[in-house]
């Protein structure tokens, strides 16, 4: 729990944004706890944990997690992170975070499939939208076609070259 670790204790950063990674980070001095709302008089009193966390050189400021629990989603500078003190609980969160990329990349297939479906939905209720498929078909094809032409060139080109190096030195001989 985040009102009871003590200093340096370790402490993990899970980072979810576009740089993923995972910081390992010591606590720098006892937790502040205190009510989440210092207006609340009556009633069950929700407590938060202000913590100071050494990673490396750097020093984190850590302001608001919930006091009773020892996981918990936060935002350092826009960014997504999961702090825990339980290396079980960020094993677990890295392991959720990487089945749901599993699972986008599975399904491709059913995506792919649904694009073709809607595009010809969007064919038979917008004339202007088929013609825009059909152009595109057609310069995707011509694409095709110069390309398989240029290579055949090319390849015409290589075997004329040797012929063409041959009569040069027999007309070299020659004079």
């Amino acid at each position: 729990m985040f009102q009871s670790v003590r200093p340096n204790s370790p402490i993990y950063l899970f980072h979810k944004g576009d740089n993923t990674k995972l910081e390992t980070g010591y606590i720098s001095s006892q937790p502040s706890v205190h009510p989440k709302n210092q207006m609340m008089q009556f009633g069950q009193q929700e407590f938060v944990a202000d913590i100071v966390v050494r990673v490396g050189n750097n020093t984190i400021s850590l302001k608001g997690l919930p006091a009773q629990m020892d996981t918990s989603d936060t935002y350092i500078d826009g960014e997504s992170i999961v702090v825990s003190t339980s290396k079980d609980a960020i094993n677990a969160e890295i392991t959720s975070e990487k089945q749901k990329s599993i699972n986008v990349i599975n399904s491709k297939p059913y995506h792919e499939d649904r694009i073709v479906k809607l595009d010809a939905i969007l064919s038979t209720l917008n004339p202007e939208f088929a013609e825009k498929q059909v152009q595109k078909e057609e310069i995707a094809e011509l694409k095709n076609q110069v390309g398989s032409l240029t290579e055949q060139v090319g390849r015409l080109v290589e075997a004329l070259m040797p012929q063409k190096h041959q009569r040069n030195e027999q007309s070299l001989e020659n004079n």
